[in-house]
């Protein structure tokens, strides 16, 4: 974990609080991690915050100009989500202004929940935080975004992670939306350690999807490795080992009706039915 400048002293007793030192805690989606991907409202934000807190990999993915202007800028490594969650908080119950970074959105696979639990569980009362969470753009959005038009209609998201989900909550996702004409976006879709998930997903899926359903996969949706496949349903238990499928890539699986048209994925909203172009 790094800091600029030195960590400072955090430990106070949240039961003494006033009003006066009411701080300011805020969870910043950045989005795909771009700068140009970023929102106006998380740049501004983080551009008016004293600190800024977050996983290191999402620290690097900020312009410059932006840790710059911050006093202090606190990151961590791949795991310490609880730890770094905890530490903005702690900072913002000090009375510091405080920015939890986190690519996508807060409220998506992220902690925007985390902080507010923390809170709750130490029983810091709700005003004794000027907590807000500002959204970015989800990578679900950002990868169909790439793709075409996969999620125009109903959608769903499922991740593949056993982190905090058990294997057996995600086996009982899929088989609940699978059969479902719903298009699905996947997000920590393969790892070496999770290889097993992804091929029982596919096969989840085989059960009662065709073939030749589109399929799209998108690796790093808006960074500088960022790498975009088409491919079907049934060439998809195929990719676990390929490069651009790791914890950063989305799949996005298609409808009974979504269909490729040149390079791109078309999920039609229905107004065929209605109108006629």
């Amino acid at each position: 974990m790094t800091e600029r400048p030195s960590d400072p002293e955090t430990g106070t007793d949240e039961t003494n609080r006033t009003t006066a030192d009411v701080g300011r805690l805020v969870a910043v989606g950045i989005g795909p991690g771009h700068p140009e991907g970023m929102t106006v409202r998380a740049r501004e934000t983080l551009q008016a915050v004293e600190q800024i807190v977050g996983y290191e990999t999402y620290i690097d993915l900020l312009p410059d100009a932006l840790l710059d202007a911050a006093e202090s800028v606190y990151a961590t490594g791949m795991g310490s989500e609880v730890e770094r969650t905890e530490s903005a908080v702690d900072r913002a119950i000090d009375g510091a202004s405080v920015a939890l970074v986190g690519s996508g959105d807060p409220n998506v696979y992220a902690l925007g929940g985390l902080v507010l639990e923390v809170l709750e569980s130490r029983g810091v009362a709700p005003a004794a935080v000027d907590f807000e969470v500002v959204p970015g753009v989800p990578a679900a959005q950002s990868s169909a975004a790439r793709l075409g038009a996969p999620l125009v209609n109903d959608a769903v998201t499922i991740s593949l992670s056993d982190h905090l989900t058990t294997r057996e909550e995600i086996e009982s996702r899929l088989r609940a939306v699978a059969p479902e004409d719903f298009a699905i976006a996947i997000y920590n879709p393969w790892s070496p350690n999770r290889a097993a998930i992804f091929q029982q997903a596919c096969e989840i899926l085989l059960e009662h999807r065709a073939p030749d359903t589109p399929v799209g996969i998108v690796h790093g949706a808006g960074r500088a490795d960022e790498q975009t496949r088409l491919l079907t349903l049934g060439e998809l238990p195929e990719m676990g080992d390929a490069a651009v499928l790791d914890m950063t890539a989305t799949i996005v699986v298609g409808t009974d009706e979504t269909r490729i048209w040149g390079d791109r994925m078309i999920t039609p909203r229905g107004y065929e039915r209605k109108y006629d172009y």
